[in-house]
């Protein structure tokens, strides 16, 4: 900011600032796009709605921030979360959903067609994604390492891990919620 490239105040004017960002970077009056990656999975369906992009279209890759001398570091959160009430009557279809959902061959399909970073370690990223795929293992922080995640989060990362990991099945991941470590 202090060197110009970031405004603030422009920033500050954007009313949806979602698509309004990914606009301006195609538009091309932006020169880069600070995203997460929600933002990032709006990018390839907005390719054609502008005009200037459709016109010239360029390529584009999106880096981890921040970034050092020797590189950048990921910060692997939770994207989105899945939550089933326990005393469901469909508890059994919920569970059948969730254990679907946490394979990483879905995680990393559904990566793909959301255009986003999967959680699995085994990342299958696409080509706006390939700078982090060049990250050194030990550049990937999880949050729940340095405390970040407030409870409900911890405990959805840690149910995940272990039915994941083959320690726990779902079933078990479910009685055990709130009390895992």
């Amino acid at each position: 900011m202090g060197h110009g490239f970031i405004d603030l105040d422009s920033c500050d004017a954007l009313e949806n600032d979602y698509n309004a960002v990914i606009m301006r970077f195609f538009e091309g009056d932006v020169p880069m796009m600070l995203a997460s990656a929600s933002t990032v999975s709006g990018t390839e369906k907005r390719e054609s709605q502008s005009e200037a992009f459709s016109a010239h279209p360029f390529k584009y890759r999106f880096y981890p921030v921040p970034s050092t001398d020797n590189g950048g570091y990921f910060l692997n959160t939770v994207a989105l979360g899945f939550s089933v009430n326990k005393d469901s009557a469909d508890l059994a279809a919920a569970n059948e959903f969730m254990r679907f959902l946490i394979s990483t061959e879905e995680l990393n399909n559904m990566a793909e067609i959301k255009r986003m970073v999967t959680p699995c370690k085994d990342m299958l990223l696409d080509d706006v994604y390939a700078p982090f795929g060049a990250l050194d293992a030990e550049r990937i922080i999880n949050p729940s390492l340095l405390g970040l995640q407030d409870a409900a989060d911890l405990q959805a990362r840690l149910a995940g891990l272990t039915v994941n990991d083959g320690k726990m099945s779902v079933d078990e991941a479910i009685a055990a919620f709130g009390t895992l470590e």
